[in-house]
């Protein structure tokens, strides 16, 4: 049946795309904070949040004298909406002589999918940025996942945790036997439908966005005379080439000659003609390290464990058009996240667009775990 109405003219049309999305493999934005929302309605595009201060152990009190107080110096993040994002398509009189469901499979799905996607990638780097690494290379096994959840509670993190997987590693779980042995008692979802429940303090949960990612040149050099030293936490580098796939915030590296080889987590670099010439990291440095010690980045993809409050993540739609403007669009809430859908014609061809304002931050990295998996 050809599409002979008016319906692909208005945005409500476009709205079914997005009921085709399985959240259930896309589904950071649902697993992280997204309190700052309601706040970011009211003031604009920015808000500052809060890190709530440990205090550390009570002190001796003598009721009969004047108590010591302890100075606060509240500590905040803020969060922006930085990420303005679109997906914009023309349909010509060829796409608009199909079928509804033929231009909903076609055309309205893939485009809310390129949204979804670019959203959930966003929150998957920003749970990159955590100095708290577990080495899984070699594989991922029970004590693997016990170390992490032990690096977790050690640094307080003892209610809720989310851990979030590629597919490849969410299958390598699924062969550990205390992983499967979760669902014995009454749940048969491993057996039945591959799924792991809740299992050694983790809510368990596969995303596609998380991709094995591989920055163009794998080896750099120290490059400053008489090198660095112990706890300094950001380096002039060169011999690096990663002008095309380059090195970004939340990959992993190591220093030769540094002792016991830790892992370091890229929080910022600079660049020289696209070139990352400095690196600023967290986890500092150990112990000294020389002019062109060799600096090895891993080739990664991340099993996240994480907190909810460890990161804050808001989303804005734009305005809806104004009539008069040739331009219908609706604002609406669509598999969780609040998008502006416009259509509008030109000659005749008709164009259809998504988009979205949406930002985040990490508030508390300690509160953020990872376990580097084989790429």
């Amino acid at each position: 049946m050809s599409n002979t109405g008016q319906d692909v003219l208005y945005p409500e049309f476009w709205f079914d795309g997005w009921d085709q999305l399985d959240a259930g493999v896309l589904n950071f934005q649902n697993q992280v904070s997204r309190s700052i929302e309601q706040k970011l309605a009211e003031v604009g595009d920015k808000v500052t949040v809060p890190i709530t201060p440990n205090f550390g152990d009570a002190d001796d009190y003598d009721p009969n004298e004047d108590p010591d107080a302890t100075d606060v110096h509240q500590e905040a993040k803020k969060v922006e909406l930085t990420e303005s994002k679109k997906k914009t398509i023309i349909l010509t009189s060829t796409e608009l002589s199909l079928s509804p469901y033929d231009l909903i499979e076609k055309y309205a799905a893939p485009m809310a999918l390129s949204l979804y996607t670019t959203v959930n990638k966003f929150i998957y780097a920003l749970s990159l940025k955590s100095k708290h690494i577990i080495d899984g290379r070699s594989g991922i096994d029970k004590d693997t996942m016990v170390k992490l959840r032990t690096l977790l509670s050690n640094n307080r993190v003892t209610g809720e945790k989310q851990l979030v997987c590629a597919p490849d590693d969410y299958g390598s779980l699924l062969s550990i036997p205390e992983f499967f042995k979760a669902n014995e008692s009454g749940d048969s979802s491993a057996l039945r439908d591959g799924k792991i429940t809740r299992a050694l303090g983790f809510n368990v949960s596969e995303n596609h966005a998380i991709e094995t990612y591989t920055p163009t040149d794998l080896a750099g050099a120290v490059n400053r005379s008489g090198g660095y030293i112990a706890g300094d936490s950001e380096m002039v580098v060169d011999a690096l080439n990663d002008t095309f796939t380059p090195i970004r915030p939340g990959d992993v590296f190591t220093v030769a000659g540094e002792t016991g080889s830790p892992f370091h987590t890229v929080m910022r670099t600079e660049k020289t003609l696209g070139v990352t010439t400095k690196i600023v990291f967290d986890g500092p440095l150990r112990s000294a390290v020389a002019d062109d010690a060799v600096i090895t980045f891993i080739s990664s993809r991340s099993m996240v464990a994480f907190s909810p409050s460890a990161i804050a993540f808001g989303a804005r739609a734009y305005k809806a058009m104004p009539e008069g403007t040739g331009v219908r669009s609706v604002v609406a809430m669509l598999a969780g996240l609040p998008v502006r859908v416009s259509v509008w014609s030109d000659g005749l061809r008709v164009k259809v667009q998504n988009d979205i304002l949406y930002g985040g931050e990490v508030i508390n990295a300690n509160r953020i775990g990872r376990i580097l998996a084989a790429a």
